[in-house]
């Protein structure tokens, strides 16, 4: 048989060897596309999760440590005439808190109004509220959990 002839329904155009040889050149080819888009995909998610690494988590206002509320002034402004409300009931009070301050409040410095202390012991805590004033009259209200019901 003579290459190029047509012979029993197929078309052979040169030596066997010749077609496997293309076939896998063939689908060299078409994998490194493949291969590349691969590569830009986990380049684009490396780059998302370091970015995401390098971001900065905010701090929180109102925070917990060591059977202890801490509410620190996060603004520019200064509050006046803070007050801490715990669990709908307890209250502290501070006449000022300059911007960046950090109030730290023991539970057993919460007052309700006939008297009674907060005891951690016996009484989750369900919410936070503070609430204060700027200079300007602009009211601040930070609350954590479900807050004060009035």
């Amino acid at each position: 048989m003579v290459p190029g002839t047509f012979s029993g329904g197929e078309c052979r155009s040169g030596p066997p060897q010749d077609r496997r040889e293309r076939r896998y050149d063939e689908r060299v080819k078409t994998g490194g596309w493949r291969r590349r888009a691969r590569v830009v995909w986990a380049a684009a998610a490396l780059a998302g999760l370091a970015t995401a690494a390098c971001r900065t988590i905010p701090p929180e206002p109102i925070t917990f440590r060591d059977r202890a509320i801490l509410v620190e002034n996060l603004t520019t402004a200064e509050w006046q005439n803070v007050e801490v409300w715990l669990n709908d009931h307890y209250r502290v009070t501070k006449s000022r808190m300059p911007p960046g301050e950090r109030f730290t409040i023991p539970f057993s410095a919460f007052v309700a109004g006939f008297g009674q202390r907060f005891d951690a012991a016996r009484q989750p805590i369900r919410g936070v509220e503070v609430t204060a004033a700027t200079p300007g009259g602009r009211a601040v209200k930070l609350v954590w959990g479900t807050g004060r019901r009035r």
